[in-house]
Order: structure tokens, then sequence, then C-alpha cells
């Protein structure tokens, strides 16, 4: 972990930090009813996490109808949108139990790059999520990791300095984004080095 000192908030990444996930999974799904699925495959690489999507720019609809006329997807809306919704993320062993901890005694953000209609899931599936603070998705906030707007939107919202603030993120480049705009970092493999971490802190 970066720095030494009080912390008074915790900015925390969602996808690979309070939940695992498989980015491949909907690629995977939706390949499988393309014109040509190898090819769809490929191309499909980080459909989830596109800027366009996680920000809002596009709708789901202007994404089905997108992969019909690209790749031939022979989907309804409807089945596109089941597919798509169709969970692909799972709870963070130790994470839940973490969260609820330092939510006792510290401002809690969660800072994610997700889709409008996915968060709607992941919502609905973590009721630990209710122990933060601020909630702030990158689809809602027209920015993603690593914008420095989306930084900065969470330092506010934590109503702490970045550097009272330590940010956990599982993305390497998002960790380094934060750290030069002067936020504490942690670059998260599991909760077990989390907590090592934070025993090794004043937080």
């Amino acid at each position: 972990m970066s720095r030494t000192g009080r912390v008074d908030a915790f900015v925390l990444d969602l996808f690979g930090v309070i939940i695992g996930f498989d980015n491949d999974i909907v690629p995977a799904r939706l390949a499988r009813h393309c014109t040509d699925p190898d090819d769809a495959l490929r191309r499909l690489d980080g459909l989830m996490a596109r800027r366009e999507i996680i920000t809002g720019e596009v709708t789901l609809r202007q994404v089905h109808r997108r992969l019909v006329q690209a790749h031939g997807l022979a989907l309804t809306y409807g089945q596109f949108e089941d597919a798509w919704l169709e969970p692909y993320s799972w709870p963070m062993p130790g994470m839940a139990g973490l969260v609820e901890a330092l939510a006792e005694n510290h401002r809690l953000v969660l800072l994610s790059n997700v889709d409008r209609a996915y968060w709607q899931v992941v919502r609905a599936m973590h009721p630990e999520l209710g122990c933060f603070t601020e909630l702030l998705v990158s689809c809602d906030l027209g920015c993603a990791k690593p914008d420095p707007e989306a930084f900065l939107r969470a330092s506010r919202a934590a109503k702490a300095d970045p550097a009272r603030c330590l940010f956990v993120d599982d993305t390497r480049a998002n960790v380094d984004a934060a750290r030069l705009l002067g936020f504490r970092t942690h670059w998260f493999r599991d909760a077990s080095g989390l907590r090592r971490a934070l025993r090794g802190s004043t937080a």
C-alpha cells in the first residue's frame, strides 16, 4: 500500500475487488448466435468494458442493433438482454465482511466502470453495497477510470483530500492513475492481502 498516515475514506472498485467476474462470459454467449462465431468472439473481446457502453453513450438496444448489423446476431432484443443480464459475477471471498467492518469507522465510496443495465443486476445481488456512503458508477458519471475526473469525483464524494483516501482496485492502470492524483493506493489481489495492508497502516 502506498504511503502511510491516517485514512479517512476508502474508494473501492467493484469488479475484481467487491465481486469477482469474467468479462469473457457474455461475449461467448453472444458469439454463438452470430454468423461467424469464431470471428465474432475475437471482435467482441472486451465488449463489457467498452467506453461508450460503460459511460452510457450508447443504450443496450443500440448495442444489440450494432451486433445484428456487424455480426449477424440472431437473437431478438429480449433474448439479447437476457444474455447480457444473466450474472457473470459473484461475491469476492472475504470482501463483504471487510466492507461491513470498514464502514463502521470510515466513509466508503464505490467507484466502478459498469454499464447501466448490469449495474441493476449487481445492486440486487450484493446487499453489502448498502454499506457505502456513495455509489459512483461510470454510467451515471459519464466518465470512467482511469479518467482523472472519475477519481476527483470520488474524492469529493468521500469529503476527503486524495491523500486521506485509500483507493483500492485490481487494475494496475487505475491504481497508477489514482496515485498520480495524490491518492493512497492498494493494488488488490485478494481480501487477505488487503487486510494485511490495512493492519500495517493507521486506517
